[in-house]
């Protein structure tokens, strides 16, 4: 494609649509913002606002048919996820889609072979694999510095619950938070998980009622090195937005600071203190910006994304496993 600019589509213009269309539109170089389709008019324009002659739709279907657009970032409700990623690859566009890939793993595998038989590049947004801390870990395990990984520890807590029945709507809290945990595990790792083990509470809203009305958890997974991981998850905290891990070897371990994504935490004779931020874009701001010049770049470079689709599915497997284990109080293998 050598230099000229990649324009993308932006397809769902909520919260993290919004997010992603200034991304694209004032900060990715080699990128423009062309069109934003929303069946939320005000959402749409919103988000059109942030570039120049963005063109605003209702409807996916009709962009998808501009043959300028050559990508699309797929930031709509999760059960639309698959359906976009096949109508997108249909249309011969690269695909940038939000975690998780679809609420099945048929839908995520059946999205996966729509990319692939129509020649498209597929990205997932786990935006954790391009946080500076994140990526100073993996390097870390990847030279062994560490030794082996032996135990690994992974957290996500939101300041608070999502409105009722937005859970359930998404496929619940382990494929909505958890599944960036999922992907944590095995991209510092470097292995697969093979078998999990989750349970759960409803802590923060009990009188909230219904299968996917649960708001703590604790998910502990064992991966084919060996080794050990456990995930906690919770949708109240009294001091910010937490997303953190630690990695464990034979050899010392790496804590990936919860706060501010340094990877170092500061203890002094004064004690320690670690101030968070207070929304995951303002965590991951940079990630989220830095996983779409990734997705930008390996279009003009005709290479493949660093997160898959195969990805994707993976996580999605170990969120799915993890729903039924704690829905039916067993460990699920892989």
């Amino acid at each position: 494609m050598g230099s000229r600019v990649i324009n993308i589509a932006l397809l769902g213009a909520g919260e993290i649509g919004q997010f992603h269309a200034e991304t694209i539109a004032r900060h990715l170089r080699g990128a423009r913002l062309t069109a934003v389709a929303d069946p939320v008019d005000e959402h749409a324009r919103c988000a059109a606002a942030q570039g120049d002659g963005v063109r605003v739709a209702a409807d996916a279907v009709e962009v998808l048919g501009d043959a300028a657009i050559d990508a699309v970032v797929i930031s709509s409700p999760t059960r639309f996820h698959a359906p976009m990623i096949i109508e997108a690859a249909a249309a011969g566009k690269h695909i940038f889609c939000e975690k998780p890939l679809a609420l099945t793993l048929d839908d995520a595998r059946a999205a996966i072979a729509a990319a692939q038989s129509n020649g498209v590049k597929l990205q997932v947004g786990f935006q954790r694999r391009f946080d500076a801390g994140y990526v100073r870990a993996r390097r870390a395990v990847e030279r062994g510095e560490l030794g082996a990984v032996e135990l690994l520890l992974s957290t996500t807590r939101d300041p608070e619950p999502p409105a009722p029945g937005y859970l359930a709507s998404c496929g619940g809290m382990f494929l909505d938070t958890a599944i960036h945990d999922f992907d944590s595990v095995r991209f510092l790792s470097g292995s697969e998980v093979v078998e999990v083990f989750a349970t759960a509470s409803s802590l923060v809203a009990p009188e909230r009622q219904g299968p996917y009305e649960i708001d703590t958890s604790v998910t502990v997974l064992r991966l084919a090195s060996g080794a050990l991981a456990t995930v906690t998850n919770s949708l109240r905290t009294g001091y910010g937005y937490e997303a953190g891990a630690e990695v464990y070897g034979g050899r010392g371990k790496l804590v990936i600071a919860g706060g501010d994504g340094s990877g170092v935490q500061c203890f002094t004779e004064a004690g320690a203190a670690t101030m968070y931020p207070q929304t995951y874009r303002e965590r991951f701001a940079q990630a989220y910006r830095d996983e779409l010049a990734e997705f930008v770049r390996c279009i003009a470079e005709d290479r493949a994304p660093r997160v898959t689709g195969d990805d994707g599915l993976r996580a999605l497997e170990v969120a799915l496993a993890a729903t039924r284990s704690q829905q039916e109080g067993c460990t699920v293998r892989l």
